[in-house]
């Protein structure tokens, strides 16, 4: 079912005093100079229509000095009919061909039109999140793009975090100086090598107590030498004493003679350098961990951005699946684009276009439009609009601003001018 302004009444709405239009063809121009009603002769057939939202729009609907406002509108298959007095809000009846009345007629109506199709040039003027609302609700999408973009900014978003963590360790992996591969990869421990020194010097000190012991004894022995014939009575005590000192004498000088005696220099330069090598070891500990949590980070940021690609890969996928109303209409996280360009950097021609296009698409069965400002509108964008219409089977009704009174119907202090 298709309808189409068959014939529109109106009286004492706004600037009406009474109309009675019967269109004839795609394009209706309702023309006359200002301030005589064309404008309220667009409005009259969009307040009979969108009801409470046409009202919020429009304080005063009846002519002043007038006490009641009423607009017929025949669409063939439905009529309309709203009145408006000063004690209420207004009745609405929708009734069919045969007589019929709806019980619910704002609801029908509703079912017909709405907001943003009925003025096909209010795209145009639109945000760009509106924008996208207006395409979006034209179609089936399969995927929900809210969702998606919540889903595209929380990965960016941690993204964003993990470079600024990147960004924080490349400065201080500059700070360190490059790694000595030299250096053993742990600290050399102090207490260690105190000790290790002792053990050395109390093996150079048992090797020197030995020597001195073993010259010792050898004094020892030539004194005994000296008075063993004074000694002879205790001769057999003296052999067996000396036999016993030699012994000593040779176990002293065994342990004298058994390895080199250790520099300890080597222990002392170790020591007085161990500190800054134990610095230097650190440095390198932490250049590395800060390394490895940089190259951490650099491979979680790059896995972010591979999620953001297929999300956005995903999500181009779909919308090339998706027959939008105008081939070359898409959008994307900054809005409408056309043929791959922001909405907003089409031509007038482009936009005049799609936002007509767009308004037919999201009203296929009242195949009604209201231009408002057409006198804005130049010849080329007319005949772009007239083209649209036939090809479509819709109707448009112009608001054009007449001196000649020669353009379309023309209203006159309210009225149709005969």
């Amino acid at each position: 079912m298709a309808l189409q302004v068959l014939n529109l009444q109106a009286e004492n709405y706004k600037r009406l005093r009474a109309v009675d239009i019967t269109p004839d063809g795609n394009i209706v121009f309702i023309g006359g100079r200002n301030a005589q009603g064309k404008t309220s002769v667009l409005d009259a057939i969009w307040a009979a229509l969108a009801g409470g939202e046409a009202s919020r729009a429009t304080q005063q609907p009846i002519r002043d000095g007038q006490d009641m406002a009423i607009v017929r509108l025949d669409l063939g298959d439905m009529i309309v009919t709203r009145r408006w007095t000063k004690d209420d809000s207004g009745t609405l009846t929708v009734e069919a061909a045969d007589g019929a009345k709806y019980s619910s007629p704002q609801k029908v109506l509703d079912q017909l039109i709405g907001a943003r199709a009925f003025d096909p040039l209010a795209f145009t003027r639109m945000s760009a999140r509106d924008q996208v609302a207006a395409l979006v609700s034209t179609v089936e999408l399969p995927f929900d793009p809210d969702e998606l973009e919540r889903e595209r900014k929380g990965v960016f978003d941690r993204r964003t975090d993990i470079n600024r963590d990147v960004a924080k360790l490349d400065g201080q992996l500059a700070g360190y100086p490059t790694a000595d591969p030299s250096l053993p990869t742990a600290e050399v421990s102090v207490a260690d090598l105190i000790a290790q020194r002792e053990i050395a010097r109390e093996h150079n000190t048992k090797l020197e107590r030995a020597a001195e012991a073993a010259a010792d004894l050898d004094i020892y022995i030539e004194s005994i030498d000296r008075n063993i014939v004074d000694w002879k009575a205790k001769l057999a005590a003296a052999e067996t004493e000396r036999v016993d000192v030699v012994a000593r004498r040779d176990s002293a000088l065994a342990i004298a003679t058994d390895g080199e005696p250790i520099d300890l220099g080597t222990f002392d330069e170790r020591l007085a350098s161990v500190e800054t090598t134990n610095a230097r070891i650190r440095q390198a500990q932490h250049r590395a961990a800060v390394a490895a949590e940089l190259a951490d980070r650099k491979a979680a940021a790059a896995q972010h951005t591979l999620a953001l690609q297929a999300i956005e890969q995903r999500k181009a996928d779909a919308l090339a699946a998706v027959a939008f109303p105008v081939p070359g209409l898409s959008f994307d996280e900054a809005g409408v684009t056309y043929n791959s360009i922001p909405f907003s950097q089409a031509s007038a021609a482009e936009q005049l276009r799609v936002s007509v296009a767009l308004a037919m698409a999201a009203n296929p069965t009242l195949r009604v439009l209201r231009i408002l400002d057409g006198s804005l509108l130049d010849s080329d964008s007319l005949e772009i609009i007239a083209t649209l219409a036939a090809e479509n089977d819709y109707q448009v009704w112009i608001e054009v601003v007449d001196e000649s009174g020669s353009v379309g119907f023309v209203i006159e202090d309210g009225a149709v001018k005969s």
